[in-house]
């Protein structure tokens, strides 16, 4: 058994110290660890449909057709997972693939396969059209390109012949060409700036 009074003073001191600070780590309830990475990204959040798109009572989520890998770009109902989260950073628009991947939106030219002339896709690095810029407008999610063109927030999800659907945009105004339905693009959950 140690006894304290065969201890030099500066060594009991010392403990003594030692434990205030053992009881002085921080902790927060209900957190072990962090609940996910998109804790840590300010402005991130899921994007949601409007329009003809997303009639019915559940929402509509931009999303991609294979979670977790390079894929086009879709919209659709909910699932047993969350809808993915997205955010702005430098004018490009990402996809919190997972805890260790973040990945580019990106925008390619489609006018040999479709005739809106341009369709989102989800790659491991910025390609396609890289001259534009991904900004929020309130709510409303807007694609611009430095000449001033912009698609002025609508967005098409279109069949394609494979019968998958898949997000175009274009910069010219024009109804929905067959197959196709108009949508707007939306972040509810995150803090804007008018």
């Amino acid at each position: 058994m140690l006894l304290v009074n065969h201890l030099p003073s500066g060594l009991l001191i010392l403990m003594l110290l030692s434990c205030h600070l053992i009881v002085a780590v921080p902790t927060w309830e209900g957190m072990n660890g962090r609940s996910s990475i998109g804790s840590l990204i300010p402005g991130v959040s899921s994007i949601e449909a409007k329009g003809p798109v997303a009639t019915g009572k559940q929402p509509k989520h931009l999303t991609v057709h294979a979670p977790g890998r390079v894929s086009n770009v879709t919209v659709g109902p909910p699932s047993k997972v969350p809808p993915p989260e997205f955010y702005i950073h430098q004018e490009q628009l990402f996809l919190l693939v997972n805890e260790t991947a973040v990945y580019p939106i990106n925008v390619y030219n489609s006018t040999t396969t479709h005739h809106l002339p341009m369709q989102l896709v989800l790659g491991t690095k910025k390609e396609g059209i890289t001259s534009g810029s991904w900004r929020w407008k309130n709510t409303m999610l807007y694609y611009d390109l430095p000449n001033g063109k912009s698609n002025d927030g609508v967005y098409y999800r279109c069949m394609t012949a494979s019968g998958a659907y898949n997000v175009y945009m274009t910069f010219v105004a024009t109804q929905a060409p067959d197959g196709c339905q108009i949508m707007t693009l939306h972040s509810f959950a995150r803090s804007f700036k008018k």
